[in-house]
């Protein structure tokens, strides 16, 4: 037969020649015959090995024994002729030699040839490895090519995935960045410090003015009746009219974000808040141009109401955010309750309390130009593909050349290119969504946070104190402006005193307390709402019943069904005003402490329903906005409604009785159904926000911790 010398090696056997067949036929031993492919031809030619001298196969015993390895595939046919034919169908059998066993055993089969295992990724080096090696993570030099930049949202698998994961820098330089920044210098994130800093600040100005706005008529409210001619009701609007505007801005302000970005909206609230704050130092003698600039003022705070948690969030990465959100959280709690303290003594004068007006005019001059020139647009897309270039990616911890971070870009000087470079990025409108972005679903997002279950169900168990504090705070004015009080707009600020220290202790201290948003936990979440339903229900009690006790009518005057002068003079004497500022302070602390639990609470939904960690910000500041938003429509509904309410002494009586009763019932049933259905509310969340996965908007996937 025609069987090739390398086939006969692979099967370890030396078979006949057509030339020793007869001489093999003469011995009475046939030659088995098999029609069977050729060989695949050996991708690399192996040396080659002598064969065995002979395998011992006892025929005579087992004549069909087939060898101890796999066959090789069937031969192909040579052309010549004398090879075996390839339509060969009938299968006959090898007949091999009776051969004595041999002296040696047969040699080991050499290993197969393929490529050596790969090597397992290394850990990153953190103390501990908590994040396990991924592609983003080697600490090679291997450059790798990113797909073009075009209008097309890429994937995690094709971008990011291949991109080496960025640390910070100094004392953070262990810390991995979250959200991880693009290699764009006009990212937010990887703005120089004093940029951050000065885009915070700015923002924090205008949201320390906003709050100063809001309570500025408080201490004032009795003498602005007088002056206008007009009901104390009416007076109260001026002030809950424009929290009622507010909160209907600030969901407006959110969905026109979506669109514009954030830039256009501050620029445009800024314009409206100072035209009505500047309206305001010359309508002393008209209701109705003064409730016009209250308007303006109203829709000017929705912004910085809704939209600065959420430049917080562009601006500053995750170990960083802490610090900022207490820092704004401090500052709109203290300007809003320690306003009164200065603006009733400044309303005392002659001009009364256009002078309050006319100073915050004068912080105008710095605030405008803070705005326009410190607060560029924040809204960013990452999720484009973008060059990785060394000049951006200043917060890499491993680069190719050696194993450290890179240094931090030199200082320069202060020089006209750069100012030049820096003005001319300052557009009013520089955000431009793409096209597939702008659908129904994002501009539902907004929205359908308002009324997502967590939302509402904070909104429902903190609106009762924050409203009603609102209320009683702007009463002040009605109650003890009159005999046998007679209190000037100096004096009623006075009773701020407690309100503004308690709420500011109580802000400051579940703000910068990390282990309250670190460890939160269903039994905190219902100890706080135990705790500020319990202050909440002995500030509201105490008030309504201490004033009227302290103003009943003596018997005598009760039979004569008047109440005389002299007996209003000494019934007056008996209110203590320092347990009344008292009280209220733990009203204020108790809405505080409720208030403590919107955050944490809200980033554990989102963190339970989002697709990743961009949604997840997101939807926390919508929510967030939410519960706020919810709260100023209330508020303003109570700071109109309560005077007609408190006027009688036994009708604020009622009053309180029944909101404190009211508080403690809504406290306990919230925090039973968050103790029992905690992540119902949550699964709920995600279907009523649709925040399963954004299919209707892109399809992506890889890490949570994944740009949005």
């Amino acid at each position: 037969m025609g069987l090739d010398l390398d086939f006969e090696k692979e099967l370890g056997l030396e078979l006949a020649r057509p030339e020793e067949d007869a001489d093999k036929k003469e011995d009475g031993i046939g030659m088995m015959r098999m029609s069977v492919p050729p060989p695949p031809p050996p991708a690399k030619e192996s040396p080659k090995r002598p064969p065995p001298a002979a395998l011992n196969l006892d025929v005579t015993s087992k004549p069909s024994s087939p060898p101890n390895r796999p066959l090789p595939p069937r031969p192909m046919s040579k052309a010549g002729g004398g090879g075996l034919s390839r339509s060969t169908t009938s299968a006959s059998t090898w007949t091999l030699p009776s051969i004595p066993p041999p002296s040696i055993p047969p040699p080991s089969l050499p290993p197969p040839s393929r490529p050596p295992p790969l090597r397992p990724q290394a850990p990153l080096k953190m103390n501990p490895p908590t994040r396990p090696g991924t592609s983003g993570s080697q600490l090679t030099g291997t450059t790798v090519s990113l797909p073009s930049l075009n209008s097309k949202r890429m994937s995690w698998t094709s971008t990011v995935a291949n991109r080496r994961i960025k640390y910070g820098q100094g004392k953070f330089s262990n810390v991995e960045l979250v959200p991880q920044p693009s290699d764009d210098p006009d990212d937010p994130l990887n703005w120089p410090t004093w940029r951050k800093e000065l885009n915070f600040y700015s923002l924090m100005l205008f949201v320390a003015m906003t709050g100063v706005l809001k309570t500025i008529l408080m201490t004032t409210n009795a003498r602005l009746a007088e002056s206008y001619q007009v009901s104390y009701t009416a007076v109260a609007a001026l002030t809950g009219v424009p929290l009622i505007l507010s909160s209907m801005t600030g969901l407006c302000c959110l969905v026109a974000s979506r669109i514009c970005g954030k830039r256009p909206l501050y620029l445009v609230s800024a314009l409206l808040v100072f035209i009505g704050t500047v309206w305001n130092t010359n309508v002393a003698t008209s209701y109705g141009q003064h409730m016009a600039a209250r308007v303006f003022q109203g829709l000017g705070w929705g912004a910085f109401d809704t939209l600065v948690l959420g430049s917080i969030q562009d601006t500053y990465f995750e170990h960083e955010r802490p610090l900022r959100a207490a820092i704004h959280t401090i500052i709109a709690v203290s300007t809003t309750w320690g306003a009164p303290l200065l603006g009733g003594v400044a309303s005392q004068g002659s001009t009364g309390f256009s002078l309050q007006f006319t100073i915050l005019s004068a912080f105008f001059v710095l605030a405008i130009p803070a705005i326009t020139l410190g607060v560029p647009e924040t809204a960013f897309d990452r999720a484009f593909a973008l060059a990785q270039t060394p000049a951006t990616a200043s917060s890499s911890k491993y680069s190719s050349a050696q194993n450290k971070s890179l240094p931090l870009a030199p200082r320069t000087l202060l020089s006209w290119e750069f100012v030049q470079d820096y003005i001319v990025k300052l557009k009013p409108h520089s955000y431009s969504p793409a096209n597939f972005a702008l659908s129904r679903s994002t501009l539902l997002q907004a929205p359908l946070a308002f009324v997502a279950p967590t939302t509402l169900l904070l909104f429902l168990v903190s609106c009762l104190p924050y409203s009603i504090l609102w209320g009683f705070t702007s009463s002040l004015s009605l109650l003890f402006h009159p005999l046998p009080f007679m209190l000037s707009p100096g004096s009623i600020g006075a009773l701020f005193v407690a309100p503004f220290l308690l709420s500011t202790a109580a802000a400051a201290a579940f703000s910068l307390i990390r282990q309250w948003h670190a460890r939160f936990s269903p039994r905190l979440h219902v100890a706080a709402i135990a705790s500020g339903s319990a202050l909440s229900f002995i500030g509201i009690l105490v008030f309504g019943v201490h004033i009227n006790s302290c103003m009943s009518r003596s018997p005598d005057d009760a039979d004569s069904g008047t109440t005389s002068v002299y007996a209003l003079e000494y019934l007056g004497a008996k209110v203590k005003f320092p347990a009344v500022s008292f009280v209220l302070g733990l009203l204020a602390a108790g809405a505080l402490v409720i208030d403590a639990t919107v955050r944490p609470l809200v980033r554990v939904s989102t963190a339970f329903t989002s697709s990743n960690l961009g949604v997840a910000t997101r939807n926390t500041a919508d929510m967030t906005a939410g519960v706020s938003c919810w709260r100023a429509l209330v508020a303003g509904v109570c700071v109109i409604a309560v005077p007609n309410a408190a006027w009688a002494w036994d009708g604020l009586r009622a009053l309180c009785i029944g909101f404190g009763i009211a508080q403690m019932v809504v406290g306990a049933v919230v925090g039973t159904v968050w103790w029992l259905w905690g992540d119902e509310i949550r699964r709920w969340d995600g279907k009523v926000m649709k925040l399963v996965d954004l299919d209707s908007i892109f399809k992506r996937t890889g890490s949570f911790f994944d740009a949005d």
